[in-house]
């Protein structure tokens, strides 16, 4: 199963490479740990963010909420706070394309409460049982507020 989520992102990864002018890809060390997928010509670098389903039991992925990293499993800096330049988060036409800076200012400004809450919800933190992670969700409609370009999707 985990291997079906690994080769879905790195094929969402690679459609939004092939809208950029002389992609080159990430390595392994490099999207783990300075949490960027692809660099353009202009060495701008991408964390790129595919659909992803609110809840595990949802039959598909949803284009109106994203999970945002705050911290990973490790308890180490999420992408939020990672290398990357510009996150592309994937929606069901569009590919929004949002400034790192920007979106971190916009979610530290938007958190309600500094303790994870028990279940996912907009603008809270939450924290999956056992890991250490730190995660939140912002509504589509937030990001193409803040998102500095919005491409059509090929």
């Amino acid at each position: 199963m985990w291997d079906e989520y690994v080769e879905h992102g790195k094929s969402v990864e690679a459609k939004f490479a092939s809208i950029l002018s002389g992609a080159v890809f990430a390595t392994k060390e490099q999207d783990m740990h300075e949490h960027w997928d692809v660099m353009d010509e202009m060495a701008l670098k991408y964390d790129v963010k595919g659909m992803k389903k609110y809840r595990r039991s949802d039959d598909k992925p949803t284009d109106r909420l994203h999970w945002i990293e705050l911290r990973n499993v490790n308890g180490k800096n999420g992408w939020l706070y990672g290398d990357a330049d510009v996150i592309a988060f994937e929606t069901r036409k569009w590919w929004l394309l949002v400034d790192r800076e920007d979106l971190v200012q916009f979610v530290e400004g938007l958190l309600i409460g500094s303790d994870p809450c028990e279940k996912p919800e907009p603008y809270k933190l939450y924290q999956r049982e056992g890991r250490q992670d730190l995660l939140t969700i912002l509504p589509t409609v937030d990001l193409l507020s803040i998102a500095s370009q919005v491409l059509v999707k090929k």
